[in-house]
């Protein structure tokens, strides 16, 4: 994204950053297209050229190679995928990467010296980065549950956390043509470090290799120092939380690579109702408000959270200490799940009925079950038996109102090419045939959410407007904005933050908001998750920025609900636990329970 930050989340799911440096480049193009100095190589080792056409008349040029594969793995998401991720992440003790390069051949008589270049797509606090030999065998559908053990350490370099490339000495790993795998991890640091895979474009890592004569040491091709710029944050992301709770926000996206086939799985029964207050199918809002049946209040907007496990506590328990920080019970509860497992849990749904805090379920939910979207859409049978057992579920167990989000931030798992099973196209006939096989089946509580990233960058592809599955199956539209990094696009106050514009990078980007509201009027806008980092910059702090929000509220009156995302440590966003100092928890409690955003749900 021009706008150089994206999560999902992350997770997933993260956005390409682009800035003066760097020029977006789309996905599935970067899959096939061979670079061409790396191209040449390869094609002086296999096709039999001989040893003379390696015998040159001067020394070798340098060349830059860049990586055939590369992917991240994190233990939090242990399961989870980020081969086809803008971001390479190392993060101690949870992420590491991996890198795979064609070496290429050179004449007898010279010696190589080899510089890992790593460009950098958020700042990060200052720390080690260790590189090591990998084995082979690895693929970019590898995750922390498969990933092969780092080897022999190559070497450790600094990272001062902000140089926009970091340039590291691998001389003593590229001895010999062929394959090279390195494994990046930083054994000291905090926060983790984020760079550019290969889906990034002109960001991706680059190995750059120059030749001396016998065996001294030749010059670099570029300088080993690299200019400070100020680089911004990517979104994360767009991995999402699992059915499975856990301490950061990992998605739901299958350990499986593409199916050829049709998998099978089993898709569990219903689980019996739990034992909690009686039901009311549609919310209140208090004396002088009303609720729609879309779930629109006509009073001010929704307050909710994401409220993420802190230290050893579990999702269940994290939600009451997260209220009783900001001093009031959420009106929208948010968890994440994946087929086949049904949803809502029993924990959830005790949330939802708690006696005296009444909250509304906001549920993403993974259908897919290792198919493509296009798989999905044309009525894979697996796949619909498991909705059709969601159906069932949530007919005898949970007659309430509740917001449904169907593969929430999709714009970084696009895949463009045709045929790929991930087009924008793909998705929307996804998601629409989710949606409509649950209305067929009797759900009639569902109000159906579609959660974009709703970043510069991705709303710029000229595929964006091919997401929207469609006002009958689309009840409230959502987008993730977050408040964080260097950059005075994205370190802003709230009403901008909903509608971010970056006029350098992606000119023709409206913002989110007027984008929302010109293309789909009179539909109210979510915000699935937000949140704001623990810093000061631009002297403003967090508890300034959170004092934005009823002004930024009054501007941009399509905004009904907020649901924040509160975490310790969410890459690359950073803090955004609104305990993280006195001062925003402060600013937390005087803001999210008064004008606009005063508890009303009954």
């Amino acid at each position: 994204m021009g706008d150089a930050f994206s999560r999902r989340h992350a997770r997933h799911r993260a956005a390409v950053p682009s800035d003066a440096l760097n020029e977006p480049v789309a996905k599935a193009g970067r899959r096939t297209i061979v670079p061409i100095v790396a191209g040449v190589s390869l094609l002086i080792t296999t096709a039999g050229l001989g040893v003379a056409a390696l015998t040159p008349t001067q020394d070798p040029a340098p060349v830059g190679v860049n990586p055939t594969a590369d992917a991240y793995v994190s233990t939090k998401s242990p399961t989870q995928r980020h081969g086809w991720s803008t971001r390479l992440v190392v993060k101690q003790g949870e992420s590491t990467s991996f890198v795979r390069y064609s070496v290429p051949a050179v004449a007898d008589g010279y010696s190589r010296k080899a510089t890992l270049v790593l460009n950098r797509l958020t700042t990060s606090n200052p720390s080690k980065i260790r590189v090591s030999k990998a084995p082979g065998g690895w693929t970019e559908s590898v995750t922390a549950a498969t990933a092969p053990t780092p080897g022999a350490t190559v070497t450790t370099a600094d990272d001062d956390g902000r140089s926009a490339q970091l340039r590291i000495d691998v001389s003593a790993a590229v001895t010999q043509a062929g394959t090279l795998n390195l494994a990046i991890t930083q054994p000291v640091g905090r926060g983790g470090a984020v760079f550019g895979a290969r889906e990034s474009g002109v960001k991706q890592s680059k190995l750059e290799i120059s030749y001396v004569k016998g065996g001294g040491s030749p010059q670099p091709s570029t300088p080993t120092s690299a200019p400070t710029t100020t680089t911004s944050p990517t979104k994360p992301p767009t991995t999402a939380p699992t059915s499975t709770p856990t301490t950061t926000k990992p998605t739901t996206t299958p350990t499986t690579t593409q199916p050829t086939s049709t998998p099978t799985t089993t898709t569990p029964k219903p689980t019996v109702t739990p034992t909690t207050t009686a039901p009311t199918s549609t919310p209140t809002a208090g004396p002088g408000c009303t609720v729609s049946e879309k779930l629109v209040p006509s009073c001010g907007a929704w307050f909710g959270a994401a409220a993420n496990p802190l230290g050893s506590e579990s999702w269940d328990q994290a939600l009451p200490t997260f209220e009783s920080t900001i001093g009031r019970t959420v009106d929208i509860a948010h968890y994440y799940n994946s087929s086949p497992k049904l949803f809502p849990t029993a924990e959830m749904i005790k949330r939802a009925r708690e006696p005296g805090k009444k909250r509304m379920l906001l549920l993403n939910w993974k259908p897919e079950m290792g198919r493509t979207w296009a798989q999905v859409a044309a009525g894979d049978a697996e796949v619909d038996k498991a909705i059709d057992a969601e159906a069932e579920y949530l007919k005898t167990t949970f007659p309430e109102k509740f917001f449904l989000g169907i593969h929430h931030e999709p714009e970084d798992e696009v895949r463009p090419a045709a045929g790929s099973g991930y087009t924008a196209k793909d998705y929307a006939a996804m998601y629409r045939h989710v949606a409509l096989r649950l209305k067929a089946k009797g759900v009639t509580n569902a109000v159906f959410v579609m959660n974009y990233m709703g970043t510069p960058h991705w709303g710029s592809q000229p595929w964006f407007n091919d997401l929207y599955p469609g006002d009958d199956v689309v009840d409230w539209i959502a987008e993730d904005p977050y408040i964080f990094g260097d950059s005075a696009n994205w370190w802003t106050d709230f009403g901008q933050a909903v509608n971010r514009t970056d006029t350098y990078t992606n000119p023709n980007w409206p913002g989110f908001y007027t984008w929302a509201t010109t293309k789909h009027p009179g539909k109210p806008i979510m915000l699935g998750e937000w949140g704001v980092d623990e810093q000061t910059m631009f002297g403003k702090n967090k508890a300034d920025m959170l004092r934005t929000v009823h002004d930024g509220l009054a501007k941009r009156p399509a905004i009904k609900a907020l649901v924040y995302w509160n975490e310790t440590d969410f890459d690359p966003v950073g803090e955004t636990r609104l305990d993280s100092s006195s001062g925003a928890r402060s600013a937390a409690q005087e803001v999210l329970d008064s004008g606009p955003l005063a508890r009303r749900l009954n």
